[in-house]
């Protein structure tokens, strides 16, 4: 009886008895919708399953499968959750931050390949220079103040905002950069303009940087 319970076959149990819970406590249809989703999840894992036993016939074979199987898509999910953390000073007041990439005699970001978690540390003015290229960057970004307080934390009225990455042209150099924004009240909204202006401020602080 023992040989009958693979990895597989635990998974899926425990899934569709967790949906029907679910289905069970939840008043909001949030839990139907999850089941949408986790239940045919969990019928496909039961018929990965028995097709492993069928073909396999060994149970320890079937067994290490599934546990690799497990661990490399808990690994995978792990790699997409890297994550760069801007640091603010407590008082910061600038409503956008920028990363400029590219940037000649500026320190580089020391993000790689193996980079798991990485703390950033964000000027007074919202924008870093790195020599770094543009491809050097982690999944998820999060910022939270040098107390160690998340934006999203204690300041529940402002959101980070990915407004996103555009080029601009500087001393006939294009450079790449990635922006974000600290906004208060409804999230998450921006406007072209705001990434013209954007645009224009890097521009002059690439101005200041090189008449220095």
């Amino acid at each position: 009886m023992k040989k009958f319970f693979s990895p597989f076959l635990i998974l899926s149990i425990l899934t569709i008895i967790g949906c029907l819970l679910v289905l069970i406590k939840d008043n909001h249809g949030w839990g139907f919708l999850l089941s949408i989703y986790l239940l045919p999840t969990a019928i496909v894992v039961l018929v990965i399953d028995l097709g492993l036993k069928t073909f396999l016939k060994s149970f320890k074979k079937v067994f290490f499968i599934e546990l690799l199987i497990i661990g490399v898509l808990i690994i995978a999910y792990q790699y997409r959750e890297r994550t760069k953390h801007l640091i603010i000073n407590d008082d910061f007041n600038q409503e956008y931050v920028s990363i400029v990439y590219g940037v000649a005699n500026e320190k580089p970001l020391y993000i790689s390949l193996f980079t798991w978690k990485k703390n950033i540390d964000i000027p007074k003015n919202g924008v870093l220079m790195t020599s770094s290229n543009f491809e050097t960057d982690l999944p998820r970004t999060k910022m939270k103040f040098k107390s160690g307080e998340y934006l999203g934390g204690q300041e529940k009225g402002k959101h980070l905002v990915y407004i996103g990455n555009y080029e601009f042209e500087s001393l006939g150099k294009v450079y790449s950069f990635r922006s974000w924004k600290i906004q208060e009240g409804f999230c998450c909204a921006y406007s072209s303009n705001e990434v013209k202006e954007q645009a224009e401020k890097l521009k002059s602080e690439m101005a200041k940087k090189a008449s220095r």
